[in-house]
């Protein structure tokens, strides 16, 4: 009942679903929550932190509840005080929530007491938790082999440390403490025109879905309806961004496997995609090109050209790329049962996206969630079987392919409306309020919970999936020989910016 429910054509569904998980939380959990409410398609509730537990188990063995699954954890301070948030999710009932746990400590050593306290009762529920304690890492006369400064694009925002034996990989330890995207807080009483400006930057290889995280935030906060042709131009940068991110990451995995003729390939077909990025917003990298009920510019007649022109060009490249990659024994050979991820360890891990889809999960925000008009578009959602280096590759290509599908499907089907500018951010005016969103990015789902008043982000927690997987590698690893570790990595496309190490 309530998948058909969630997954139902209609919007309304979905919110008649939530208010019902609402009053479920409410009728069972009364006494240990401080505040339930509605936050866009999720839940969000205040707990003390006495009541963690009892709230954590109720959640995941209630039958009507079914969270089964840690998506991220985070220490977040709000007007001084400091707060845990910790993102859960039910993979069977398909719903979010977000918990924000109070915490009562006054210096930084309490602080870290106290969150290594609560953590020790957070893995009694979810075991995947131990990933997110403070760890020192391994010592220096422990360390076999250091991995610093990666060759790898997108590697270089952290460190590993590994110990081994007879070339085999056995415990590591990923530091990502070198991972520096911004100043520290730079989004902490930042406007919301600042926030629009720097935003892209958490994920350098697909800037527009952290501006379109959060431009879907405020204007669910605003109830704000955005026009049709502004969310098909939305879906078309979204998939261009999507195609460009998986070239790069295949280009990765040429570069790691030594097809030098390949990788030069891919990069001369992801610059095409590029091109016409920048055709259409000014900018390859940092777009700054979605705005809070609409998007900085139109889509005219030449740039629809330019797209349409170009898109049997992309696929034709492509499909003799793929071709090249996985019709060649020896390359797939290399790939083909390494690294292999079930489906059991993903969820567990609170993995997404691409990396979920590869060990045999059908599940993708799109089409699970009704992002945007996706649910109005023909297309596939991909997975594999075997969750191995392979998997992830060939999935990547695929996913490509149904990313051209969806945009000739929207160049054809665009809707003449003239798009004026509907917001001046200037004059835009909150009460204190808090918001959570998330949207499907190549890497995964990435996530935004900020608090907002009049027209300042009074803080932001940017939840990227990229930690998940990193998780997901220091398990991974061990077992592989050390020839392997690089190839295991280029795998799982880590995105450096996303990753945030958490701050007072």
């Amino acid at each position: 009942m309530a998948k058909e429910l969630y997954n139902g054509i209609y919007s309304s569904h979905k919110i008649v679903f939530i208010e019902r998980v609402e009053r479920n939380l409410g009728y069972y959990l009364k006494n240990k929550l401080e505040v339930i409410k509605k936050l866009g398609q999720e839940v969000f509730c205040i707990v003390r932190k006495d009541n963690l537990y009892e709230v954590l188990k109720e959640l995941k063995y209630n039958p009507e509840l079914e969270v089964q699954i840690l998506n991220g954890l985070s220490l977040f301070n709000s007007a001084g005080r400091d707060f845990l948030i910790l993102n859960l999710s039910s993979a069977s009932n398909n719903f979010s929530i977000v918990l924000k746990v109070i915490l009562s400590s006054f210096t930084d050593a309490e602080l870290e007491r106290e969150y290594n306290e609560l953590i020790s009762v957070i893995k009694k529920v979810f075991d995947s938790a131990q990933f997110y304690e403070i760890r020192t890492g391994l010592r220096e006369d422990q360390v076999d082999i250091s991995v610093k400064n990666q060759i790898l694009n997108g590697l270089d925002g952290l460190d590993m440390y590994i110990t081994a034996e007879h070339y085999k990989i056995g415990e590591v330890y990923i530091d990502t403490k070198v991972s520096k995207v911004t100043g520290d807080g730079f989004f902490k009483n930042a406007k919301l025109s600042t926030i629009l400006t720097c935003i892209s930057r958490f994920d350098y290889n697909a800037g527009i879905f952290p501006e379109l995280c959060f431009c879907l935030a405020v204007e669910e906060l605003m109830q704000l309806k955005v026009p049709k042709r502004v969310q098909y131009i939305r879906m078309i940068m979204c998939e261009l961004f999507r195609i460009s991110s998986h070239l790069h990451f295949i280009s990765n995995i040429c570069k790691v496997l030594g097809c030098e003729i390949v990788y030069n390939q891919c990069l001369f077909e992801r610059e095409r995609v590029l091109r016409i990025i920048e055709f259409i917003t000014g900018s390859r990298i940092h777009p700054n090109f979605i705005r809070i009920g609409g998007v900085r510019k139109d889509l005219n007649y030449d740039k629809i050209k330019n797209i349409r022109e170009n898109l049997p060009v992309i696929f034709k490249r492509v499909n003799r790329l793929e071709s090249l990659i996985l019709d060649n024994s020896i390359i797939t050979a290399k790939l083909k049962d390494i690294g292999v991820v079930d489906k059991n360890t993903a969820l567990e891990l609170g993995v997404t996206g691409p990396n979920l889809r590869a060990s045999g999960i059908k599940y993708d925000i799109r089409k699970n969630r009704n992002l945007l008009l996706y649910k109005d578009m023909s297309f596939l959602i991909v997975a594999g079987k075997y969750g191995d280096c392979l998997d992830r590759v060939q999935l990547r290509f695929r996913e490509i392919f149904q990313s051209l599908k969806i945009i000739h499907q929207i160049i054809n089907e665009l809707p003449e409306e003239h798009i004026k500018k509907l917001i001046n951010l200037d004059e835009l005016y909150f009460p204190y309020s808090v918001m959570f969103s998330q949207v499907e990015c190549p890497h995964g789902v990435f996530r935004i919970y900020f608090e907002i008043k009049d027209n300042m982000i009074l803080n932001m927690l940017i939840m990227g999936p990229s930690k998940n997987s990193l998780n997901l590698i220091e398990k991974t690893l061990s077992g592989h020989e050390i020839e392997e570790l690089e190839i295991i990595l280029a795998s799982f496309d880590i995105s450096s910016g996303e990753i945030i190490e958490a701050k007072r």
